[in-house]
């Protein structure tokens, strides 16, 4: 078995991608979706050109590239994950994934004259075109070459087989198989997940969790900053930042740690506190997320693992911040516990009406991105003989009214980040929610 390993370890670009190719005719030809694939494939007929279901990603590489390598590569990481050369239809009143329908040609080649300008209009322009989930593959890749050692990638993969951290596996995977570094060990498929959550459903555990999510958010209120909904339907997007000094996660940790509560519990409370302030509730619901990827069998597969949670906290009675902290521990430790149950069953279940909608049950998001974007972007990947770097893309979009980022910096900072649409009551609203929280994480007495 060791001697098999290494001679599959090394096998060329082109075998390797041939080995890949072979493995997969082993396979049913469709397989099972997850409940997020049927309301992204939903959604995605209603209107196949929205853009807030496709992530454009894009890394600059500067230096005499190999197009042939690159090309190859492609190929062999969309021949790894078949999610990526699948469509999806129904068939028998069920969804499907039908795979290698689609099968996905190297990169498109686009000249670009007018440099950064240039790249960011194209980031925009593949983000905002039609793909049809029924015929066409999930992923676009296209290759801007702005000179002859100058070049950027964009990978646009549509949410029914992406997350942030199915990125970072796409961009890495790239990378190895560029250089040359690529091992032969094939990941499981999604469709391995999705026939798994199949199962989980139909057993007592699914509706113990589905009864908890129709309790805990019976009676939940109107969304607070629903008025703050873009009317243009590209729902472009606007991020506002704000630095907190360094010593002010200290305090939230000591905070946290006096009510027994992590960071995030401690800082999405005390958030709750501000969003009811500034709307005058004290209910408050506030959407967050969860990877997803507990198996260490689903940490190298492409796919939408990430699951949606509601968290209810109630900031009535003028609580001291600890006591906020000690409600933030309770409200997450119990929907946490209940996490494993698709969002998508959560809104069938509580408000069917709102399944169309971008963010149905809470339109204000939060998170706490403790890693600094290492699951989702980190530094860009290495590629032999080449520089690298992420492009950030001046073009976003947003399915919330506003999302709220906290993410600790390396030097101890806190960065703040609120997401929103760009119009102007939207982007005055978040930067009025961005001021006051900065400054209630500021006023935290010392430990």
């Amino acid at each position: 078995m060791a001697d098999a390993r290494s001679r599959a370890q090394a096998l060329s670009h082109d075998r390797k991608a041939l080995l890949d190719a072979l493995l997969a005719r082993r396979r049913p030809p469709r397989a099972p979706t997850t409940a997020a694939q049927e309301r992204f494939w939903h959604l995605n007929r209603m209107d196949p050109a929205d853009p807030r279901y496709r992530w454009p990603w894009a890394v600059a590489l500067g230096g005499r590239l190999d197009t042939g390598a690159l090309d190859r590569a492609v190929r062999a990481v969309l021949a790894r994950h078949d999610l990526l050369t699948s469509t999806f239809d129904r068939q028998d009143g069920e969804l499907w994934q039908l795979r290698g329908t689609a099968p996905a040609p190297g990169p498109r080649v686009v000249e670009v004259r007018d440099g950064q300008a240039g790249v960011q209009r194209e980031i925009e322009r593949v983000n905002r075109q039609s793909r049809d989930l029924a015929r066409e593959a999930p992923v676009d890749i296209t290759l801007l070459r702005l000179g002859a050692d100058e070049h950027v990638v964009v990978v646009d993969i549509h949410a029914i087989a992406n997350d942030a951290w199915s990125m970072r596996i796409f961009l890495d995977d790239l990378a190895s198989h560029y250089n040359g570094t690529a091992g032969a060990a094939r990941p499981a498929p999604y469709a391995d997940h999705a026939a798994g959550q199949r199962r989980w459903l139909d057993g007592e555990e699914a509706e113990r969790q589905a009864r908890y999510w129709s309790r805990e958010l019976t009676g939940l209120p109107p969304a607070p900053l629903a008025h703050n909904s873009p009317a243009d339907e590209a729902h472009r997007g606007v991020v506002q930042r704000a630095d907190m000094p360094a010593g002010v996660l200290d305090r939230v940790r000591e905070l946290g740690r006096r009510a027994g509560a992590t960071p995030f519990m401690t800082l999405y409370a005390l958030f709750a506190e501000v969003l009811g302030g500034l709307t005058g509730r004290t209910d408050i619901a506030l959407a967050t997320s969860v990877a997803g990827r507990d198996d260490p069998r689903t940490h190298d597969v492409i796919g939408c693992f990430v699951n949606r949670i509601v968290l209810r906290v109630d900031v009535a009675g003028s609580p001291s911040a600890r006591e906020l902290a000690a409600r933030g521990r309770a409200t997450a430790l119990t929907a946490f516990a209940n996490s494993r149950l698709p969002f998508e069953h959560v809104v069938r279940r509580v408000a069917p009406d709102e399944y169309d909608r971008p963010a149905p049950l809470a339109d204000v998001m939060f998170v706490y991105d403790d890693q600094d974007g290492a699951a989702a972007t980190g530094a860009a990947p290495r590629f032999t003989g080449l520089d690298s770097a992420l492009v950030e893309p001046d073009y976003r979009t947003t399915r919330f009214a506003l999302l709220l980022t906290a993410r600790p910096l390396p030097s101890g900072a806190l960065a703040l980040e609120a997401h929103s649409s760009d119009g102007r009551r939207s982007v005055e609203t978040a930067r009025e929610l961005l001021h006051r929280y900065a400054g209630r994480l500021t006023g935290l007495e010392p430990g």
